[in-house]
């Protein structure tokens, strides 16, 4: 069970201002280490009052129709400007801080099943594998993560997680691009960007602190300190991971395995000069494998830390100048036990720096052109990676244990230089075009220009038109092309990136009180990196796809709001994936989509239903008792205030508890994973009056 403890004490500073000293330490059940202690020492003002918007200010929010709060949302991430939402480049879904409480989110992968053609499966190390248009794989290497305009990647894996990494509490907005976007975000942003923007810096002090509870043991606590310059936050989250005793593990026996896991953050951002932010960010989690073998129990203990910096300067008409600067520390140990003994079987670490500066100015030439140049450096460095074996499931405890190195250059540096400009032209009123293009070098993998070029068209104010085409790369991961294999002399050659060319043609329709957003797309992926057994079947080893893989499909997304009171959201996916020469591919499910209603029964008062459907989807296993079929999940929320310093959210997710298997755990003859059992939980949250 969850047990915490806090201690309060008031001293006060040179001027007699209230200082606040708050140390909160937490347990959870199985804990093996304790580093969710923090200690924050913080100034506030007795007299402040919050910094939040009026009750006449949230009032007139409400009161506007959907055509009115569409024309205030504002899409930064595809131009790198602020951009009118139906007007940016591209497929682009746009979330605030009320979308996540109004949809009933609790988690940020939660959050991106309300985007058409994204499917989310769960990975035995718990994480979500996030497939956009259906480019698949086990780990999120095709996807490009941004926390404040800085990338978030496990170098390892080329890997980043959303679950219960990033809290919510920190979130401010969520952007996300669907489709290629190298030109302006270069490797990796192959299927897209997600980008989160945390919380703003507020106009007077605010203290914000929540607390979650819910089924499987958990228990969440953040709090948040914000001003006008300085702001501070810290969260730590204990549970069992929500899933069923009688799961399997991925070669179909039974498990036993512990489900303890836990995950605490701590944060600080501050502005001491007028277009300067300074940001440094603190994770760590520890996890359980949950579909292993019965023979041991293993484990995934992570930390993050990054340091950034970020300026701004001048104004587009002038010359505007954004720089920013950055540093990440991550450290993985995955380790596992042997079930009888508890003694240990094998550990892996998986430690390295990343490190990275851009620069870009921006000029309005003239009243047509908006042109944006840029300069970027990226470094990447493989610190310690080693392992240690002293038992393998086949045969027991070995003697001599055996060691090793993960990577065949186990210190090796990455460096990537690289040079992009964009231009919006406005040919006419009604018509912009946005044309851009990158330029990598990359010390490992060469040269490489993507470009994208998109059409808006406006004919007036209701409806618009978009037309793309881009391209986008994915480099190697160190574990791809530098993977040391055991128990073989076979030497694999180094896989080249991956390769997509993309075209999409879009419509959007604004009525006063509804919006529908269509969008077709044509995907040409090539050299597809995959994992294939060594000629001698003794280990795995990545190589390029032969052939080239199709993608096509398409999106709607239809926002409706009848009454000042509803609000119903529908989303539909529909994907057409086939590799050339073998016909469909597998593991994907050709119809997907979401539906939300939201209505508010009195005052502040809300209740909302989510449901979330996925079509059928075909493996390669040979069992019959884990068949990735089509479902419908349930979720049932409310929301509301209960006066000016208090709020709350409940619900049930999975409400009708149903059992779906995902076939992401390990492709071929793997036996799939689960998603989360039903869970009933509970938010409340406290912003007391300074």
């Amino acid at each position: 069970m969850l047990g915490f403890f806090n201690k309060t004490r008031m001293i006060l500073d040179s001027q007699g201002n209230p200082l606040w000293f708050l140390g909160v330490h937490f347990g959870g059940r199985g804990v093996r280490y304790r580093a969710a202690v923090f200690a924050v020492l913080f100034s506030v003002s007795i007299s402040g009052p919050v910094g939040a918007a009026s009750v006449g200010d949230q009032q007139q929010f409400t009161s506007m129709s959907l055509n009115e709060l569409m024309d205030l949302e504002v899409f930064r991430s595809a131009t790198l400007l602020p951009t009118k939402h139906v007007k940016a480049a591209g497929t682009v879904y746009s979330f605030s801080r009320d979308d996540l409480v109004r949809l009933g989110v609790r988690r940020l992968d939660d959050l991106l099943q309300f985007v058409p053609g994204i499917q989310l499966n769960q990975y035995r190390k718990r994480h979500r594998s996030i497939w956009t248009r259906g480019l698949i794989d086990r780990y999120n290497d095709k996807l490009v993560l941004l926390v404040d305009g800085i990338r978030k990647r496990h170098l390892y894996y080329g890997h980043f997680s959303l679950g219960e990494s990033l809290p919510i509490e920190r979130v401010e907005k969520v952007e996300v691009i669907q489709g290629p976007a190298s030109s302006l975000y270069g490797a990796n942003a192959f299927g897209g960007i997600i980008s989160i923007t945390t919380r703003e810096f507020s106009d007077r002090p605010v203290l914000e602190t929540t607390l979650g509870l819910a089924d499987n043991h958990r228990g969440k606590v953040s709090f948040l300190y914000n001003t006008p310059n300085t702001q501070v936050f810290g969260s730590y989250l204990g549970q069992d991971a929500p899933f069923r005793r009688d799961r399997k593990s991925f070669i179909g026996g039974n498990v036993l395995q512990p489900l303890d896991e836990d995950y605490a953050n701590v944060s600080l951002k501050a502005s001491p000069l007028s277009g300067l932010t300074l940001m440094a960010d603190y994770q760590e989690s520890q996890t359980p494998f949950l579909f292993i073998p019965s023979s041991q129990d293993a484990f995934v203990e992570e930390r993050f830390l990054t340091l950034a910096a970020r300026y701004e300067t001048g104004d587009v008409d002038n010359g505007k100048l954004e720089a920013s600067l950055f540093y990440t520390h991550d450290e993985a140990l995955e380790y596992e036990k042997e079930q009888v003994t508890q003694s240990l079987g094998y550990q892996e670490t998986q430690n390295a720096r990343l490190a990275g500066a851009t620069l870009t100015g921006f000029k309005r030439l003239g009243a047509d052109h908006m042109t944006a140049l840029g300069f970027a450096w990226q470094y990447e460095k493989a610190e310690e990676m080693d392992y240690e074996r002293n038992f393998y499931f086949a045969t027991g405890f070995l003697s001599p244990p055996e060691s090793g190195q993960l990577l065949s250059q186990p210190g090796i540096v990455n460096n990537d230089f690289a040079v992009f400009a964009q231009d919006v032209w406005d040919i006419n009123p009604n018509i912009n075009l946005t044309l851009g293009g990158r330029y990598d070098y990359f010390e490992q993998f060469g040269t490489h220009f993507n470009y994208r070029g998109a059409l808006v068209y406006s004919p007036d104010d209701r409806q618009t038109w978009k037309l793309l085409y881009g391209t986008a790369i994915r480099t190697p991961s160190f574990r791809e092309y530098l993977k040391v294999l055991e128990g073989t002399t076979f030497d694999p050659p180094t896989p080249e990136p991956e390769q997509i060319t993309s075209l999409e043609l879009g419509f959007n329709y604004q009525w006063e009180n509804a919006g529908l957003g269509i969008t077709i797309f044509d995907n040409e992926v090539d050299d597809y990196i995959h994992e294939v057994p060594t000629p001698d079947g003794a280990d795995e080893y990545f190589t390029n796809s032969s052939s080239s893989w199709q993608m096509r499909g398409a999106e709607a997304l239809l926002r409706y709001q009848p009454t000042d009171k509803l609000s119903l959201r529908l989303g539909i996916g529909y994907l057409d994936a086939k590799e050339q020469g073998t016909g469909e591919l597998p593991y994907l499910a050709s119809w997907n989509g979401s539906f939300n209603a939201n209505y508010r029964l009195w005052g502040k008062h809300n209740v909302g239903l989510s449901l979330f459907y996925n079509d059928n989807r075909n493996d390669t296993n040979s069992f019959v008792t884990d068949q990735p079929e089509n479902f419908i999940l349930t979720n049932l929320y409310a929301f509301g205030d209960l006066d000016k310093e208090w709020s709350y959210q409940f619900g049930v997710d999975n409400l009708f508890d149903e059992r779906v298997y995902d076939p992401a755990g390990d492709f071929g003859a793997q036996y799939n994973t689960e998603r989360a059992e039903r869970e009933v939980w509970l938010r409340v949250k406290w912003t007391p009056s300074l």
